[in-house]
Order: C-alpha cells, then structure tokens, then sequence
C-alpha cells in the first residue's frame, strides 16, 4: 500500500508499473488519456497536406452543396482508398500499441476520418455526443478512439471538450452538470489524445482565421459492426492473411451461404475464430 494513504485490511490498490498501466488507469477513471508528441513535425505536415488534398478531391466528386445538405462538411473519409500513407496508419505501433492494450490484439477500426474544423463554421460535431452512442455501459471497454492531433487544440482554434467520467454512466450528464465539469483540451500537433467512445464530448468553435484539423480513427471489439466496409473498400489492395486485413474487419465477415461455412480448414472461414 502507498505511504500517501492510509492502510485498510483487503482493500486493493492499482499498481502502475509502466506507461501502458497509466494509460489504461486513466482511460477506465477520466475516459481519456493524453500522449504528447507521439508524431514528428515532418509526419503532421506531410498528413495535414494529404488531408487537404483529399477533401479538395471529395468536395470536387459530391459537390459542395450537396456536402453541406448532409452535413458532411469537413469530414474526410475513406482516406486510405486515396493515399497509402493513412492505411499504413491504421495499423502504426504509435497507435495501436496503446489500442491493443485496451482492447486486445483483434480490434477492428470502426472509422478512420480527417475532420477539418473550419474558422466560424458550424459541424456535425459541435454538440456533445459519444461515438458510441449505446444506451449501456460495459464492464468491458467496447470501443476506443485515437485523435491524431494535426493543428494545434485551444480555446482559439476549437480544441476538443470532454465531461471526464461520463463514459461510466448510462445517463447523459444534466446541462447544468457539463457546464460547470466541461474540459477542454489544450494540444501540440503530434499528440495523440485516446478516449473512450462512450464518453461525452464535443468539438469547441474555431475562432481563429485557418482551419483546424484532426484525424479521428475508432477502433472496437470485432464483432461491433464498422461505419463503412473497409473490407470492401480495400478488398484486392491489402493481402488477407496480414495483421492489417485483421484489423480493417476482413476477417470477421458472416459467411454468405452454407458452402461458406461448412470449409475443411476453419482458416478459410471469413470469419475467422479467436475473434473475442
């Protein structure tokens, strides 16, 4: 037992022996954990440029006021379909050696989206939501997310609010509740800032006169089906018997028919076991 408190008879104590046991501290208690500089100035430039490029591409094939009419303006997805460099992300050890921690090593990306926080605009992401929207909580963690921060986060440009411990409740905080325990966060680009998808959160206003922008993947438990099929989308573009195809949901496909499933090697199944 610590010399800081006082010591009760059976009464169990977290040990932290490691950065990855204060990650998984935090992320059970506050629902967040912080990890600066985990990206180099070179790598935030070189993503902040493809990301730009992307949309410019989006905006061109949907239009701009279609993408308004859907409220989609400033969320970039489906990146990996157009740049290698955010697929060889998915799967980068910065990351997912915090998500396999949490979640295990068969944990699927849910979503992988560049979020462009344009000067005095409105967004989808304005008002507090949770990524996971269940109306249950889980004694096990279900779904984490990893925000690649690319512009700096403050008060200024729009930095992300968090109600710290809302993840662990089934009930939306009151609003007299989050105005008086709302956090906003201040971050470098190169940070990283993990959460998880229960938590209640919000994007705040970018007050200043260039974009702020972020990279949001979302990752979860294998059977938790995934905003858009990356499966599909990469399907002949990553090799299937990789750690990628695992992680980008190729392996846990319902099979299609009998045929499918009745197979002489379960390795042939596309859904594989040991999924979790």
């Amino acid at each position: 037992m610590s010399e800081k408190f006082q010591n009760y008879i059976g009464l169990e104590e977290t040990k932290i022996k490691n950065e990855t046991d204060a990650f998984l501290e935090s992320i059970k208690r506050k629902g967040f954990f912080l990890k600066e500089s985990l990206f180099t100035d070179y790598e935030i430039d070189t993503l902040r440029l493809k990301i730009d490029e992307i949309w410019e591409k989006q905006v061109k094939e949907f239009g701009h006021e279609f993408l308004v009419s859907i409220n989609e303006i400033g969320s970039v997805r489906c990146m990996m379909s157009y740049e290698k460099l955010f697929l060889d992300l998915v799967r980068d050890p910065k990351i997912f050696n915090f998500i396999e921690a949490a979640i295990g090593d068969t944990a699927i990306l849910h979503l992988q989206n560049g979020i462009i926080l344009s000067p005095s605009a409105n967004h989808n992401q304005s008002q507090y939501h949770k990524d996971f929207p269940k109306n249950f909580v889980s004694d096990s963690l279900l779904s984490l997310n990893s925000l690649i921060v690319i512009d700096e986060f403050n008060q200024e440009t729009g930095g992300t609010f968090y109600i710290e411990g809302s993840h662990i409740f089934k009930e939306k905080p009151s609003d007299l509740y989050i105005e008086q325990n709302e956090i906003q966060i201040n971050a470098k680009p190169g940070d990283v800032l993990f959460f998880d998808s229960m938590l209640w959160h919000k994007g705040g206003s970018n007050k200043t006169n260039k974009p702020r922008r972020a990279i949001n993947q979302q990752y979860t438990k294998p059977f938790i089906k995934q905003q858009i099929s990356y499966p599909d989308l990469m399907q002949g573009k990553v090799d299937i018997d990789t750690p990628l195809a695992q992680t980008l949901g190729m392996w846990t496909i319902p099979p299609k028919s009998l045929l499918e499933y009745r197979v002489d090697d379960s390795s042939k199944r596309t859904y594989r076991g040991g999924q979790g």
